[in-house]
């Protein structure tokens, strides 16, 4: 008779062991390496057109190659492109308003709030609604005006890079179904068929990010964070797989400590490309970091936000000239503050539960 496996260690202990410990993971060097690939042709072929800027551009749509990994490559074909849309219509309503400083901050709650609605009712899985935040707040900054730290580009250039850069991925996605081989083995993979569906712990995810989104969005504004996304996108990052308080809190601790650390790379490999970074150099490492982001976000949260740190940060910062170390402690700073509220909508969520309880 086999020994039943030991309850879970509660306390300090539990809470460092469940910091550590991986998740069980299936294999994903296929996927990874596709994801990479989506990566490297987006930025890759306009540098070597003459056009680095546009791969940069680009490389908002390609980050869409990451959804829906675990599917069966079938269903991936049917499905991504709804993604994309969600992902290229969050872009769309950040470049529309052109960086204004109430538009900017409304658009980037509206779009946290349905992002995270419709990837909890369908089920999306990670990256969820992190990239759609993450793309209307940096095309809000593209599109802005230079005298207030935008880049003044055209909004339908933004638009229409990322849209680019989303069929780029695509066909990547899809490539691998040319091969005989691999249209067998997906059959027998099953397909979901597309539902909207919210248990009481998606209401409750819902609910946790709308209220700090708003909160994350109110501060940056009165704070005057230069990049108030950032703060929203650690906010929504760290709430929005959580199913319980005990699981956010863990991804709360991730998220800073992978932040920290990730904001470290940034600097290393800014140092090692330059800013403003471009060309194939910038494109190899971009994919690099896609590839390893992918392999281990199952895995471990917080590693993969060693990776995703630095390639979200070098996509908004690699046109910019700024100190690399200054935009990596800006950028931790954010990310501690929109933890901070993560944490107090999880304090005040508790409390009021356990008054609910009597």
């Amino acid at each position: 008779m086999s020994t039943p496996a030991p309850p879970p260690a509660r306390g300090v202990r539990g809470l460092l062991h469940a910091l550590v410990r991986p998740s069980p993971s299936p294999p994903r060097l296929a996927i990874s390496v596709q994801a990479g690939i989506a990566m490297l042709l987006t930025v890759g072929l306009p540098a070597l057109a003459g056009r680095p800027d546009v791969g940069l551009l680009a490389s908002t749509g390609a980050l869409s190659a990451l959804y829906l990994s675990a599917r069966s490559r079938r269903e991936r074909l049917r499905r991504l492109p709804l993604v994309q849309l969600g992902l290229l219509v969050a872009v769309a309503a950040g470049a529309l308003t052109g960086g204004d400083p109430i538009g900017a901050p409304v658009v980037l709650v509206l779009v946290g709030i349905a992002a995270v609605v419709l990837v909890t009712g369908t089920a999306v899985g990670p990256p969820g609604a992190l990239f759609p935040v993450l793309g209307a707040g940096v095309a809000a900054r593209l599109t802005g005006p230079p005298a207030a730290g935008g880049a003044g580009l055209d909004p339908l250039l933004v638009v229409g890079c990322a849209i680019g850069g989303a069929v780029l991925a695509y066909v990547v996605v899809a490539a691998p179904l040319l091969v005989p081989a691999v249209r067998r083995s997906d059959r027998a993979r099953p397909i979901a068929s597309v539902r909207f569906e919210l248990d009481p712990a998606g209401r409750t995810i819902i609910t946790w990010v709308s209220v700090a989104v708003v909160l994350a969005a109110v501060l940056a504004a009165v704070l005057g964070i230069d990049r108030g996304y950032w703060v929203v996108v650690a906010v929504v990052s760290v709430l929005q797989g959580g199913r319980g308080r005990r699981v956010t809190a863990v991804r709360a601790v991730h998220r800073v400590a992978g932040t920290l650390v990730g904001a470290v790379v940034f600097v290393l490999v800014a140092t090692v490309v330059g800013l403003p970074a471009q060309g194939l150099g910038l494109a190899l490492v971009l994919a690099l970091l896609q590839f390893g982001a992918e392999m281990v976000i199952v895995a471990h949260y917080g590693a993969a936000l060693l990776l995703v740190t630095p390639l979200a940060l070098l996509i908004a910062e690699a046109g910019s000239a700024g100190d690399p170390w200054t935009i990596a402690g800006t950028r931790v700073l954010d990310t501690a503050i929109g933890c901070a509220i993560a944490a107090a909508v999880l304090v005040v969520d508790h409390w009021a539960a356990r008054l609910r309880a009597g």
